[in-house]
């Protein structure tokens, strides 16, 4: 029964986890305390910029994946061997390494913050080791954390459908949904212009002088992440939604697909809709080579609820910019992004082999690079493509650890005939990895690495199933 408890929380952790975003600030005389002594030490001016996390966090994920992985232990069901050092998860152990090798040697060795830092990502990693093998003994388990997982996309989508129409958060703090609202600093909005205003202008709690559109977060930090997370609850809702042979279930999906549709239109996030609609072309083109049942009814749903999203959200697309034209909103962003793209090239080019130090992107003085680069990140930004982050921060070799973990995970799927289990997780990783290129957030942010680290883990998990069925047992 103990057994049984630890793979139930296991699979609420990945469907549940958007729920427990939640962070605490500890050892907050500490975190000064490690500030001060960085002032004392470093060999430049030490300023924190705004957008960097200057106090020593953790999420209650952090906790929730402590305690499944110290529950593992005690009851055998993993080996502290098997669990850092399996062939994929040798690399992200061997990356850490090289993570605190570059903190180390690097300008930031002396703020003791930056370790903490690394502590964050240590165990978010483990997110990844322990799922992955938990879930080759119990395969099993899978269908019913994607089950589970799909319900919750759906609480979510009324969340953001909610936050949307309101213009401000519902008050779903114990969800661990963020306080925003369109007059917030630092908020993702686009403007409210005539020709878009007329839909909020037939809600009375709409104040008139509102000027411009709060994006939906659902229980996320930003809507790019929001916008993540629902193309991976779209690619899951397309497999349930061909294998399903329940006509109840198969019904609950049929008007779920639509909702995520329309909820990934309201947060109105470029890089996972377009990730979304080349993972679709991806599922679809393999799905019907394999002749895949129920692809057509599938194509024909999202094709139909697709046109509706757009006849009802046109106005909000042209004011937002950058799907159907181009406007000085995304026009900025992309030049910000430009930016961000070129200095950390400059920061990998000057420091190639470990980089900067892990998480120094935002505190890194780039004057002393070239004069004219003296206060380029004010505001303590970050690369916006998790490649060039890792490139900057711990140079070619926490870069090529990173590669080698991410070939290990998709070149075995390879060697086996596609199920459409493992076409599902690969093409959610593909859209992943695209939307790696042009945000950092799967990276950089607890809620995007959990999400990256569970499904990269229910890949590998399904994977070494198929190549060793006798892996999977239930007792």
């Amino acid at each position: 029964m103990k057994v049984k408890l630890l793979y139930i929380f296991t699979i609420l952790f990945i469907s549940a986890f958007p729920f427990a975003n939640t962070f605490f600030k500890v050892f907050r005389g500490v975190s000064v305390s490690f500030f001060h002594l960085f002032e004392r030490t470093a060999s430049f001016t030490v300023t924190l910029p705004p957008l960097f996390q200057k106090y020593i966090h953790f999420h209650l994920t952090d906790f929730w994946i402590v305690g499944l992985l110290s529950a593992a232990l005690l009851m055998k069901e993993v080996k502290v061997k098997e669990l850092f050092f399996n062939r994929h998860s040798r690399y992200l152990t061997l990356f850490i390494l090289a993570a605190f090798v570059s903190i180390f040697f690097s300008l930031f060795s002396t703020y003791l913050t930056q370790y903490a830092a690394l502590i964050n990502l240590t165990i978010a990693s483990i997110t990844f080791h322990l799922i992955y093998l938990l879930l080759s003994k119990r395969s099993e388990w899978i269908a019913t954390a994607l089950w589970l997982f799909i319900g919750v996309a759906a609480l979510e989508c009324l969340i953001g459908t909610g936050q949307f129409i309101f213009q401000k958060s519902l008050g779903l703090s114990f969800l661990s949904e963020p306080q925003v609202s369109p007059s917030m600093n630092n908020i993702a909005v686009y403007p409210l212009t005539e020709t878009n205003r007329h839909f909020f202008d037939k809600l009375p709690w709409i104040q008139p002088n509102l000027s411009v559109v709060l994006r939906s977060h659902g229980t996320f930090d930003h809507p790019n992440i929001f916008g993540g997370y629902l193309v991976i609850a779209l690619f899951i809702s397309y497999y349930l939604f061909t294998q399903t042979t329940s006509r109840m279930k198969k019904g609950c999906l049929f008007a779920l697909i639509p909702f995520l549709i329309l909820t990934l239109a309201l947060t109105f996030s470029r890089g996972p809709f377009f990730a979304w609609v080349l993972g679709s072309l991806l599922f679809f083109s393999v799905g019907i080579f394999k002749k895949e049942k129920g692809v057509g009814q599938l194509a024909g749903l999202i094709g139909g609820a697709a046109l509706i999203t757009i006849f009802l959200l046109f106005q909000q697309f042209i004011a937002r910019g950058g799907f159907v034209n181009y406007t000085s909103l995304p026009s900025a962003s992309d030049g910000d992004r430009i930016f961000y793209y070129k200095l950390a090239s400059t920061l990998f080019a000057h420091h190639p082999f470990l980089g900067i130090g892990y998480n120094g992107f935002a505190l890194f003085p780039y004057g002393s690079l070239d004069p004219s680069f003296a206060g380029a990140n004010p505001m303590g930004a970050l690369a916006h493509n998790i490649y060039l982050q890792v490139a900057s921060e711990t140079g070619l070799v926490g870069l090529s650890l990173m590669a080698l973990f991410i070939f290990s995970l998709i070149i075995p799927p390879f060697k086996q005939r596609f199920s459409s289990l493992s076409l599902t997780l690969m093409t959610i990783l593909f859209s992943l990895l695209l939307m790696g290129c042009v945000d950092h957030f799967l990276w950089t942010y607890n809620s995007g690495r959990t999400m990256l680290f569970i499904f990269c883990a229910l890949l590998a998990a399904h994977v070494k199933v198929r190549e060793c069925p006798s892996l999977s047992h239930s007792k």
